[in-house]
């Protein structure tokens, strides 16, 4: 105001009264204006609570279920209109492009039961119609002539100077012989060609039942055979194993790298065994091992016949 010098003192508290009017008008307006603001908020949020409190309406729509379909078809080439008009599920259908795609194809009706998800019900139902076309099946092959001095048996184990010696063993003839019932192989000393002859084996199971039982240090069970690579379980009936000393690893004397190439031992059991070691000294029996938090009882029970210390 003093910078007015052409205003009468009594302008200038005139133009005083003024300002201070106008600048508790503008702090009024703004208070009002802020408590609106916030009336409005909460009255939208009570319509809000209100309309959310109000139960929902439930509508239920009538909806005509498929009846299933039962007609015969091949698992190996029906389609996935086929496979649905069946009663599958899409995830079942998409199951079976996959099983065929990585194993090949479906050989017996008990394959097709591995589809993932299959209940008793659709099995019961769909088991009588599952026809497999012959060139899917496994070859069944002519019986053996019986070695010179030898009579028919019930059981005949093969090994490989059987087979050599054998006048049917097809060799030249570029098919593998398939095994017959009562013949079984020893999965303990058998090599690739005689795994081969076993219904159902082919050349990649064969060397990876071979690989898995070196990687093992030989098998006490035929079971142990099927942990190798998927298989049908009719595998079984043709195997055999021998009570050969299987070859032992010195759980105090390796380490955690070494210790993981054994199938039965993952990194955490390594682990826990090697912290027990450099902890509390070496292990001196299974007990001591089963205390360990890593190892179940069936872990032990595996491993037991390949450790010592």
């Amino acid at each position: 105001m003093k910078r007015l010098p052409f205003f009468t003192p009594s302008q200038r508290r005139a133009l005083l009264i003024l300002e201070w009017v106008l600048l508790i008008g503008i702090i009024i307006a703004s208070i009002v204006s802020w408590k609106r603001q916030g009336t409005a908020k909460e009255e939208g949020k009570a319509v809000k609570g209100a309309r959310t409190e109000q139960p929902a309406k439930q509508y239920t729509y009538a909806v005509q279920e498929e009846p299933l379909e039962t007609f015969p078809f091949d698992p190996n080439t029906a389609d996935s209109t086929t496979l649905l008009r069946l009663g599958l599920a899409p995830w079942q259908v998409r199951s079976i492009y996959r099983y065929r795609a990585k194993h090949g194809r479906y050989h017996t009706p008990e394959d097709f039961m591995r589809v993932p998800g299959m209940t008793n019900e659709q099995w019961e139902r769909l088991k009588p119609n599952i026809r497999i076309a012959r060139k899917f099946q496994y070859v069944e092959a002519s019986p053996p002539t019986p070695l010179r001095g030898e009579g028919r048996k019930e059981s005949q184990t093969l090994n490989i100077d059987t087979i050599q010696k054998s006048p049917s063993s097809g060799e030249g003839s570029g098919d593998v012989v398939k095994l017959l019932a009562g013949q079984t192989v020893d999965i303990n000393t058998a090599d690739t060609s005689l795994l081969k002859m076993i219904p159902g084996i082919a050349s990649k199971r064969a060397a990876r039942i071979v690989a898995y039982r070196r990687a093992l240090g030989g098998f006490v069970s035929i079971e142990q055979a099927m942990e190798a690579i998927e298989m049908p379980d009719s595998v079984l009936n043709y195997m055999t194993v021998s009570s050969l000393p299987v070859q032992k690893i010195n759980i105090n004397k390796l380490s955690v790298q070494q210790m993981m190439k054994h199938p039965y031992l993952n990194f955490y059991q390594a682990k826990a065994i090697f912290e027990h070691r450099r902890n509390k000294g070496e292990l001196h029996s299974i007990e001591e091992l089963s205390r360990l938090e890593t190892f179940k009882a069936t872990d032990i029970d595996r491993l037991q016949p390949y450790i010592e210390f």
